[in-house]
């Protein structure tokens, strides 16, 4: 008695199952224009905006690195003078500490 109360709930549950997936594919069919349609749109969308700015944002990042460029040629040289005279004028004061202690 057991198994035929089992056996008719799984035919039960497989036919209304089976209806579902029914109804899901008939719904996906009829949709079908619909979900090509949200996705060019979604792809006109980024091609339109979002693509842009990444090509600014590129843009950005190109001139940056050429500002920084050219900082680091005006700089170097100013920087190397810098350190000499820094090392020359610690040599002078080492030398003048020397001779005050000798």
């Amino acid at each position: 008695m057991k198994v035929l109360v089992l056996a008719v709930v799984l035919l039960c549950v497989c036919s209304l199952e089976g209806a579902v997936v029914k109804r899901d594919a008939e719904t996906l069919g009829s949709s079908l224009p619909e979900v090509f349609t949200q996705y060019f749109h979604t792809v006109s969308e980024y091609l339109s905006k979002q693509l842009p700015e990444k090509a600014k944002t590129e843009e950005l990042k190109t001139q940056a690195k050429a500002y920084l460029e050219q900082a680091n040629e005006q700089l170097s040289p100013i920087a190397k003078q810098l350190h000499t005279e820094f090392v020359d004028l610690l040599t002078k004061l080492l030398e003048t500490g020397k001779k005050a202690v000798q």
